[in-house]
């Protein structure tokens, strides 16, 4: 909620070009954690966690939390969402491995890996948004 006060008490921070950088901001954040939570499958394992069913739960609870501020949320059922997650995943065990190699080559593909990242993160970037009208209130009951 104070993150939400502190957003709305200036319009132009969630509004005109400043919706780019929040649709950044959500995205990133996103993927970051579906790539770490997949780069430590013992973890989630010894939990008896599913990652994906994980990530999908957060995720959407993210949304919803993020819905009290911002004009927009990523569309979690659109299939190429998903998709791109899952191959910025691979790409970051490729890198690893090409990184672990040492060397020049392993130099070299590492950096390849983070250009096809970078490339596959703007993708995700273009896919399209929900839009989001945002509640005259921000207030969520705990869930936890």
């Amino acid at each position: 909620e104070a993150f939400s006060l502190i957003m709305r008490s200036d319009p132009k921070l969630i509004s005109g070009a400043n919706r780019y950088w929040i649709k950044f901001f959500l995205l990133a954040v996103f993927a970051t954690m579906y790539v770490r939570d997949h780069a430590r499958p013992a973890f989630h394992n010894a939990l008896g966690v599913d990652i994906e069913d994980y990530d999908m739960k957060v995720f959407r609870l993210t949304s919803e939390i993020s819905r009290q501020v911002f004009p927009l949320e990523l569309d979690l059922d659109n299939p190429a969402l998903m998709a791109g997650f899952r191959k910025l995943n691979r790409i970051n065990a490729q890198a690893t491995a090409a990184d672990e190699a040492g060397g020049v080559s392993g130099w070299i593909g590492k950096k390849w890996h983070m250009l096809r990242a970078g490339l596959t993160f703007a993708r995700l970037y273009m896919l399209p948004t929900k839009a989001n009208r945002i509640p005259e209130h921000s207030r969520l009951h705990p869930v936890w």
